[in-house]
Formats: C-alpha cells, sequence, structure tokens
C-alpha cells in the first residue's frame, strides 16, 4: 500500500501487542484497518511509543489523501478522545490514518 500523503512511498508493516498497523517510513503516518486503533489506545501508552513518532507537518495535514486500502478519497474528522486533532477515514472500509505526530498528540492527557 502507498502512503496517503507522500503518495510514492510505500508504507511498512509494524507490529504493537499482535496488531499490525502500516506506516510511512518518511512522513511518520500511520494506517489503521477498522478497530486497530480502538484496540491499540486501550494498551498502555509506553507500549505505543514505537509508533508515535513523526511530527506534524502542516502541509500534510491540510488535505485528505486516498485510502490506501482502497483508493476512495478520505474525509477530515475531528478525534472524538481529542478534537484539537484531525485525522482521515474511509468512508468505504472505515480503516483511518493519522498523520506523523498525531498518534503522539492523542496518547498525550
Amino acid at each position: 500500500m502507498k502512503c496517503p500523503k507522500c503518495e510514492d512511498q510505500q508504507l511498512a508493516g509494524a507490529a504493537v501487542r499482535g496488531i499490525e498497523v502500516d506506516r510511512c517510513p518518511r512522513c511518520g503516518g500511520i494506517w489503521f484497518d477498522v478497530k486497530e486503533l480502538g484496540a491499540l489506545m486501550a494498551s498502555h501508552p509506553s507500549d505505543l511509543k514505537p509508533l508515535a513518532r513523526g511530527k506534524n507537518d502542516d502541509s500534510t495535514d491540510a488535505r485528505a489523501g486516498l485510502c490506501p486500502r482502497d483508493q476512495s478519497r478520505m474525509i477530515r474528522v475531528r478525534s472524538a478522545r481529542k478534537p484539537t486533532v484531525i485525522v482521515e477515514t474511509c468512508p468505504t472500509c472505515r480503516g483511518l490514518w493519522l498523520d506523523g505526530g498525531e498518534l503522539g498528540e492523542l496518547l498525550r492527557p
């Protein structure tokens, strides 16, 4: 699968607590298939530190990309957990994209 923000970068698998997500090695964004993020957010924050790398980039955050799973146009929504974080979600497969740094932001109290 390709990164919806970098567009030419292949996503790489990363496993945390037995759940494999897809991460962009360039921008640090993470693709979560439906229910993966919810399952991981129940983990201790220290377990998620390896995924929480990356930093916010206003140029990538300002636009929704294409779903790496099915190429549907993703929609931007505010996170229910932290409304200051805007995530992208696929209306077709219901997967979720977090730009680099957004997982770290969601983990902060």
